[in-house]
């Protein structure tokens, strides 16, 4: 009998270990970063030269420091989806263990973006930003994550100019003097403020003249200015026929181009430079 529990205490013993062995828990899983997408702001140099910054926001819990690089990204103006006139830059960034921080990031849009989603009538435009973000823990894991984030800020249109009629007010053998009425619209839902406005004026093909205005010219939302500007045509250096043919005139074709500054009052682009070149039809007035 004896010999019998010498020999089954070992046994059980044995069985009882493997049992604990068997059903020994498994060691707890590492807490994954935190990321998310935020917006910071935005910059431009033009209606068509615009770019958005955001920041990646994350904490890192584990003990090893997180390395954050960007993957695949997919971005939607107003509905649409932009591949073209477009940058996205992620700046290299790392968590340290047990810490939080933010990543930059910015995208720059351009013209053949910003006219993608060209509708009649829309006052905004709305972006839509996915970003898939490959993590690398120094100690070994890699995997990936998605963050994303949308935002409206608003559309800012360039005004348009046309010279609604000329007329000639002083004609004599050197000089002419002209007075030219210029419309400007404004497409845009906010008021627009033009200064610094420099331009030269064609007629038939011929340069004729040139002028600069000072005075600040307000346009209102949805609406139209107008402005006489007074021109002086030198005819020192050409035919007299040319004279001629000018004081004749009932229509002329005409070019008109130059720069003018554009106040919007938007905080991303409180005002800008622009160029300008429109053709046309115009009554000459006598």
């Amino acid at each position: 009998m004896w010999g019998m529990k010498k020999w089954l205490f070992p046994l059980v013993g044995a069985f009882l270990l493997c049992i604990s062995c068997a059903t020994k828990a498994p060691p707890p899983e590492e807490p994954q970063a935190r990321l998310s997408l935020g917006f910071d702001h935005i910059e431009a140099l033009s209606p068509e030269d615009i770019t958005l910054f955001f920041a990646v926001e994350g904490e890192n819990p584990r003990s090893s420091a997180l390395d954050i690089s960007l993957g695949e990204w997919e971005l939607f103006l107003n509905g649409a989806k932009v591949e073209k006139g477009i940058a996205v830059s992620l700046d290299k960034g790392t968590l340290e263990a047990l810490s939080s921080g933010t990543v930059p990031l910015s995208i720059h849009l351009g013209g053949e973006a910003l006219a993608l989603p060209d509708k009649s009538g829309f006052i905004e435009y709305n972006a839509g930003i996915t970003l898939s973000l490959i993590l690398h823990y120094q100690g070994g894991e890699s995997l990936r994550e998605q963050v994303s984030t949308e935002i409206d800020f608003p559309r800012i249109q360039i005004p348009e100019f046309t010279i609604s009629s000329m007329a000639v007010v002083q004609a004599e053998l050197i000089n002419t003097r002209f007075k030219v009425r210029l419309r400007i619209d404004n497409p845009n839902n906010f008021p627009l403020e033009l200064s610094s406005f420099a331009y030269e004026l064609y007629g038939a093909g011929r340069y004729w003249a040139e002028g600069k205005e000072t005075k600040v010219m307000p346009i209102p939302p949805q609406g139209s200015a107008e402005r006489d500007l007074y021109l002086l045509m030198n005819f020192i250096n050409m035919k007299r026929e040319v004279l001629d043919q000018v004081i004749a005139m009932r229509n002329v074709r005409y070019r008109f181009t130059g720069d003018v500054l554009v106040g919007t009052g938007i905080e991303y682009l409180p005002r800008f430079t622009m160029s300008f070149d429109r053709s046309g039809d115009s009554p000459v007035i006598q």
